[in-house]
């Protein structure tokens, strides 16, 4: 009789869980990617606080479980951390608090391969990079060129490449991978000497603005996967893209291609830059070989309310309408969110049917949503209270290249 109770209770409580979680390997390497992270003039100017402080925490209070749920968490952070005077479109220079908050929300794995990594020439790039050392945060796409991650005796190596740089690149230290076929086999055979038992590639490319991958974004992706990667992850389209997936005989997927992620946050004011992907997947490893564990992809909404006519930025997922069908303040959005959204549905059932979109949130996430004003960012939907800046001031830069693990000195190849 009491195992026929466990029993019910077991499967009440499976029940209760919603299918994604249910499906995934709990031996899996769990990763989750969003796209650009953009910071222009008047995110910038919302940030500023009243005694000259920057605060960006209330951004991203509603998608940082999604980042903290998984063991790994990736982000293109298409901005430079030069110091002030602070700029944004064309030449970005970010506040260090940026990346504070962004590392707060659970973001551990930070891209730098991007054509806006020397928009401060190569000094705003050395500098950046000494900000995510000093914060001991995973990056790699510059100085280093690649990355290997170790999780449930998994090892799992972050390539990343960009296309261009939109500033002159250094031909020293920090030096950028562009995408060269030559320079990725390069990485590839160097990770796999370092043990990497399957391999991510993130790739900056691609034609702005469009929501179809192009021929050659669809080339190299095939590329990757004959030349033995895992998955790719794409940025810099600012628009979301298709989804490819391949399986092998049994049904396993064997390879993903995430084309673009489109924004993670900006000002920029096409609906389809406000509307981006969070994705999620997982590696695991079978005597075949690595294979990708349950991926699910979600839609998020770059918010931007107006309270006392300060605009603020907030990461909204909205996949699940049921989180803001009582929140007046979006009433406004709701038109253009819902035709965006379904145009991009009809988009991805089109082009990435095999790949799962999270559409509905279990119970404590949308009961728990708190909406505040900025900078007051009570997070109660990871149950915790709320951060502020002064919690951690930005610590003094370090150089802490030198001793860093995993390093490749791979020089950026040709385009």
């Amino acid at each position: 009789m009491k195992n026929f109770s466990l029993l019910l209770f077991i499967s009440g409580v499976l029940f209760s869980l919603p299918g994604w979680l249910i499906a995934q390997d709990p031996e899996a390497v769990r990763f989750c990617f969003a796209g650009d992270l953009m910071q222009h003039g008047s995110q910038i100017r919302s940030a500023l606080q009243d005694d000259g402080s920057y605060n960006y925490d209330t951004c991203f209070v509603y998608v940082k479980d999604r980042f903290k749920n998984v063991h790994f968490a990736g982000l293109n952070m298409e901005t430079t951390f030069n110091g002030p005077p602070y700029s944004g479109y064309p030449s970005f220079s970010s506040p260090d608090e940026l990346a504070l908050a962004i590392q707060r929300a659970g973001v551990n794995v930070f891209l730098t391969a991007n054509n806006h990594i020397f928009d401060k020439g190569k000094a705003g790039a050395l500098k950046t990079i000494a900000l995510y050392d000093s914060l001991d945060v995973k990056h790699c796409g510059t100085d280093p060129a690649w990355i290997v991650l170790t999780n449930n005796g998994i090892k799992v190596a972050v390539l990343n490449y960009s296309y261009n740089s939109n500033r002159l690149i250094s031909v020293e230290r920090p030096g950028l991978n562009l995408i060269d076929t030559n320079l990725i086999k390069k990485h590839i055979r160097e990770v796999r000497e370092n043990g990497a038992n399957s391999i991510i590639c993130c790739m900056h490319w691609g034609d702005e603005y469009r929501i179809y991958p192009s021929n050659y974004q669809k080339s190299l992706s095939e590329w990757l996967y004959k030349a033995g990667i895992s998955a790719v992850v794409g940025s810099h389209p600012h628009v979301p893209q298709s989804i490819e997936i391949i399986k092998d005989a049994n049904g396993k997927i064997v390879f993903l291609a995430a084309f673009s992620l489109g924004n993670f946050i900006s000002n920029q004011p096409d609906p389809l830059t406000r509307m981006g992907m969070i994705l999620s997947f997982g590696i695991s490893l079978t005597q075949e070989g690595p294979r990708i564990d349950f991926p699910w992809y979600e839609w998020i909404w770059c918010w931007r309310p107006v309270t006392d006519g300060k605009k603020t930025y907030l990461v909204l997922p909205v996949s699940d309408p049921r989180i803001y069908e009582n929140i007046s303040e979006i009433f406004p959005d709701l038109p253009v969110i819902d035709k965006t959204i379904k145009t991009l549905r009809n988009f991805m059932r089109e082009t990435s049917p095999d790949i799962y979109e999270r559409r509905r949130n279990p119970t404590y996430e949308r009961k728990n949503l708190y909406f505040g004003n900025h900078p007051s960012g009570c997070s109660v939907w990871t149950r915790q209270p709320p951060v502020t800046s002064s919690e951690r001031s930005v610590s003094p830069i370090e150089d802490l290249c030198k001793g860093r693990a995993n390093k490749s000195t791979g020089s950026a190849g040709n385009y």
